[in-house]
C-alpha cells in the first residue's frame, strides 16, 4: 500500500497486526470481548492510510513537479492493484451468481445502476464494490487512496500551504459527524448520517490520515536533520511516553465503544496511530519472524481476506463444511490467509528453487 518502504521492521510488524485486526472487524467475536476487539481493531485502516502518506513524499519535496512525479507514480501503482483486485472479486461474484442460477443481466443492472454509481462516486461504497457474493466493501480503501493521491497530484502547488489546516479541519468534521451519529442523526443527501459510508470515505478518513502521514514524515525528517546522529537516541528516550500514548489510545477506544457504540474511527484510534508512528522512530525490538509476514503478505491479506471469508461462507451455506462458530471464525480466516498468502508462496518458491 505505501510507496517502497525503507526497511522499518517495526512498521512491518504493525502492518501484520493491522491486517489481522481488519479480519477481526469483518468476522467479529461475540459478546463484550467482541466489542473490545472491534474497538481495538479500528486503528487498522487509519494506520494503513497514514503509512501510505508517511512514505509518499518522504524526501520532503516542496516542488510541485516533484510532488506530482511521486504522487503520479503512486497513483498508477494503486490503479493497477485496484484493477487486479476488482477483477478477481468480479469474477468470483459472477461465478457465485451463475452457480445460484441468477440472471447475470439483472445482476449487472442492479450492481451498476445509477444510484449505486452515485454512491460509489461520492462515498467509495455501494454495490460497485460489494454485493451478495461478498458482503464487505473493503475495496473502498483502494478507491479512497486513488481519490486522495489524485487530489494531491492536482493540488501539488498548494499542498504544503494547506495540508496542516486540512488535517485538523477534516478530523474535526469526522469526529463531529460521528458525534451526530449518536446524538442527532441527521439525513444529509437523504441518507442517515449513521449509515456507515457517510463518514467512512475518501474525504473524512482517507484524506486526513494520508495527509497526517505526510505531516509526520515532514516532522521526522526535520527533527532528523536538526539532531543528526543523536536523533534515534533522543526519540528512544521518549519511548515510554509513546508507549503510554498507544496504551492510552487503545483503552480510550474501548471506553468509547461501550459508551458511544460502534464507530469507524475512535478518538483513541487516532492516538494509537500517532503513538505507533512515533515509536517507529525509536529503537524498538520487532522480533525475528512476524515482521516478515507484514513485509511480504500484509497487502495481499488485506485485499483478499474478504474473498477467503466469502468462500468459507459459501461452502458453509452449501453444507460442504460445517459453519464455524463465531468465536472460531476470526482465527480460521486468519490462519487460512496466512497459509495462502505467506506460507504457500514460500513453499512454492522453495520447490521451484530445487
Amino acid at each position: 500500500m505505501p510507496m517502497e518502504m525503507k526497511e522499518n521492521k517495526f512498521l512491518y510488524l504493525i502492518s501484520f497486526i493491522a491486517c489481522m485486526l481488519v479480519i477481526v472487524i469483518h468476522t467479529g467475536f461475540p459478546g463484550n470481548f467482541g466489542t473490545v476487539m472491534e474497538a481495538v481493531s479500528r486503528m487498522a485502516v487509519p494506520f494503513f492510510f497514514v503509512l501510505s502518506g508517511r512514505y509518499l513524499l518522504r524526501d520532503g519535496d516542496d516542488n510541485a513537479q516533484k510532488i506530482r512525479e511521486k504522487s503520479g507514480r503512486y497513483f498508477i501503482k494503486i490503479l493497477k492493484v485496484t484493477a487486479c483486485v476488482y477483477i478477481i472479486y468480479f469474477i468470483f461474484s459472477i461465478a457465485v451468481h451463475l452457480y445460484l442460477g441468477d440472471s447475470i443481466k439483472e445482476w449487472l443492472f442492479s450492481k451498476y445502476g445509477y444510484n449505486e454509481a452515485l454512491r460509489f462516486v461520492l462515498f467509495n461504497s455501494g454495490t460497485f464494490v460489494y454485493d451478495s457474493a461478498f458482503v464487505f466493501d473493503h475495496m473502498w480503501f483502494l478507491f479512497a487512496l486513488l481519490y486522495v493521491t489524485g487530489l494531491i497530484y492536482i493540488f501539488a502547488p498548494v499542498l504544503r500551504k494547506w495540508y496542516k489546516f486540512l488535517i485538523v479541519a477534516l478530523l474535526v468534521l469526522l469526529y463531529f459527524g460521528q458525534a451526530l451519529q449518536t446524538f442527532y442523526p441527521i439525513r444529509p443527501f437523504g441518507i442517515s448520517i449513521a449509515t456507515w459510508y457517510v463518514m467512512r470515505n475518501w474525504l473524512f478518513i482517507g484524506m486526513p490520515f494520508v495527509l497526517l502521514g505526510i505531516f509526520l514524515s515532514d516532522l521526522f525528517r526535520g527533527k532528523r536533520n536538526e539532531l543528526k546522529d543523536s536523533y534515534i537516541d533522543v526519540m528512544s528516550a521518549k519511548k515510554p511516553v509513546f508507549i503510554f500514548m498507544t496504551i492510552f489510545g487503545t483503552l480510550l477506544s474501548i471506553v468509547e465503544a461501550f459508551i458511544f457504540g460502534k464507530k469507524e474511527v475512535y478518538l483513541g484510534s487516532l492516538i494509537v496511530v500517532v503513538g505507533i508512528f512515533l515509536l517507529s522512530e525509536c529503537k524498538v525490538f520487532s522480533g525475528d519472524h512476524l515482521y516478515k509476514i507484514g513485509k511480504k503478505s500484509s497487502n495481499y491479506i488485506y485485499y483478499y481476506h474478504v474473498l477467503v471469508l466469502a468462500v468459507v461462507d459459501r461452502l458453509s451455506y452449501a453444507e460442504i463444511i460445517p459453519y464455524p462458530p463465531m468465536w472460531l471464525k476470526p482465527f480460521l480466516i486468519a490462519v487460512l490467509c496466512l497459509i495462502l498468502f505467506y506460507f504457500a508462496p514460500i513453499f512454492i518458491k522453495k520447490v521451484k528453487d530445487r
